[in-house]
């Protein structure tokens, strides 16, 4: 399928946040608008697996939201095993009284994807690929517009710009837009803590822990994590796993001293992992051993966070060194990974991207009406909604970069005997331990660990 010459919106990258910002266009009645993604579709991988409440609420202005719910699994709360100690931190059924959602929707991103996919093609919207954008520069026809190129040659003329192409945005960079950790650390921690690395792991299990299946059960052991959580339904019925046979999703930090981890861990890589650190560190001695049996998917990543400068940019275009750098062409917005990224505890990428998505598409909208009526109005004044989006959007990242690394900061500490004063002995694995205890006891403290990460508050 060949790319058309023109449109009113371009949309590079057809991950979760870019076709979920194509279907919100075309529910505002968007013209001209065009998808495109650089690789072939099934060749992304799938980290992310939790719906928020938010982002459920986002999908039902789109009429997605039902669909996505009978693939998921209803999670209600999330348990921390620290030994045999269970903690549960948050608790989601009180939320009824601010959504329905009142539950995580488990729900792999691959399956969220076919959705999505599935949605864009009964409504008439095509995503054209593998085409990856190589350069963009101000029209030559019309300073307003944006001319795209491909690798292919093809020169394509937008309106408007949207990044939606991951957290190495080759629009980001192509529009000169800053990307940096907004604290200026790497982590929560330090760099070589055992959660600046991890695994990440669909697999099938013998002697799976008797974990609670509506539950994400955190294993916290020596200077470590492992995530252990059921998928729900049959996630991988091409990959000849019998119906009915639970499939599990493992994420497993990676200490330093291991060095890097393989790009796919096999079943002999992760099963050592478990066996150091996972579920039967968690059950009374003598309980069966939890052995893995296939590897379906698995991955490896490191965990850090940065935001975009802006989410809303322009085309720089160079003078010959005398002249003032000017920046011309359509406005180039950033959404999803492309505008920001953080580790992956609380599950709020993907959700925070989808949002980004949704709340654009009547901003971006009304810019296209408004600027094909009146094409003669001030560049300034038809792309100021658009920069006020960009301002109002950008703190709502930062609350939720700042809220995964108190998670992770939270999960990493280390357990070993520390002196303060040189002489007053501590453990702080045990204080976390203690207060999570004490106060996962009241109510209040469960389902307000719920709610921010729910997404209700922050949308």
């Amino acid at each position: 399928m060949s790319l058309p010459s023109t449109a009113e919106v371009l949309i590079v990258g057809a991950g979760p946040t870019g076709v979920t910002l194509a279907l919100a266009l075309q529910r505002e009645g968007c013209p001209g608008v065009v998808v495109v993604d650089g690789i072939l579709q099934g060749e992304n991988t799938s980290r992310a697996i939790t719906l928020h409440a938010a982002t459920m609420e986002a999908f039902e202005l789109l009429g997605l939201a039902e669909q996505l719910d009978n693939e998921g699994t209803k999670v209600k709360k999330t348990i921390v095993w620290s030994g045999t100690n269970k903690i549960e931190t948050t608790y989601f059924e009180p939320l009824s009284k601010y959504t329905k959602y009142n539950y995580i929707n488990c729900v792999p991103q691959h399956v969220t994807e076919r959705l999505l996919n599935q949605a864009a093609k009964e409504r008439g919207i095509s995503i054209y690929r593998p085409h990856k954008v190589v350069g963009i520069k101000p029209s030559t026809d019309d300073p307003k517009f944006t001319d795209v190129f491909f690798d292919t040659g093809h020169v394509l003329r937008a309106r408007a710009v949207v990044g939606a192409d991951g957290s190495r945005s080759k629009v980001r960079q192509l529009a000169n837009v800053g990307w940096a950790d907004p604290t200026g650390t790497v982590n929560a921690n330090n760099k070589d803590d055992a959660l600046s690395t991890m695994i990440i792991a669909d697999v099938t299990a013998t002697n799976p822990p008797p974990f609670p299946r509506d539950a994400i059960n955190l294993i916290l052991s020596t200077n470590n994590a492992v995530l252990w959580l059921a998928l729900p339904g049959d996630p991988y019925p091409d990959k000849g796993v019998p119906k009915g046979e639970t499939v599990f999703r493992v994420v497993c930090g990676i200490p330093a001293e291991r060095g890097q981890p393989p790009h796919a861990p096999d079943a002999a890589y992760i099963q050592d992992l478990l066996d150091t650190w996972g579920p039967n560190n968690a059950l009374p001695a003598g309980s069966p051993k939890t052995s893995i049996s296939r590897v379906l998917w698995s991955s490896r990543f490191r965990t850090h966070s940065a935001i975009a400068d802006s989410f809303f940019a322009q085309v720089p275009t160079l003078g010959d060194g005398t002249e003032e750098v000017k920046a011309e062409g359509g406005p180039v917005m950033l959404v999803g990974d492309a505008a920001h990224i953080h580790p992956p505890m609380g599950g709020q990428g993907m959700n925070l991207g989808i949002r980004d998505g949704v709340k654009l598409a009547p901003v971006l909208a009304e810019f296209v009406r408004v600027a094909s009526a009146n094409p003669s109005a001030p560049k300034a004044e038809l792309e100021k909604p658009l920069q006020d989006w960009a301002e109002e959007r950008r703190p709502k990242a930062l609350t939720v970069i700042g809220l995964v690394k108190r998670l992770q900061g939270m999960l990493w500490v280390p357990h070993t005997t520390q002196y303060a004063l040189g002489f007053i002995p501590y453990n702080a694995a045990w204080l976390r331990d203690s207060f999570l205890g004490l106060a996962t006891k009241f109510e209040f403290f469960r389902v307000n660990g719920a709610y921010q990460v729910s997404g209700l508050g922050n949308p």
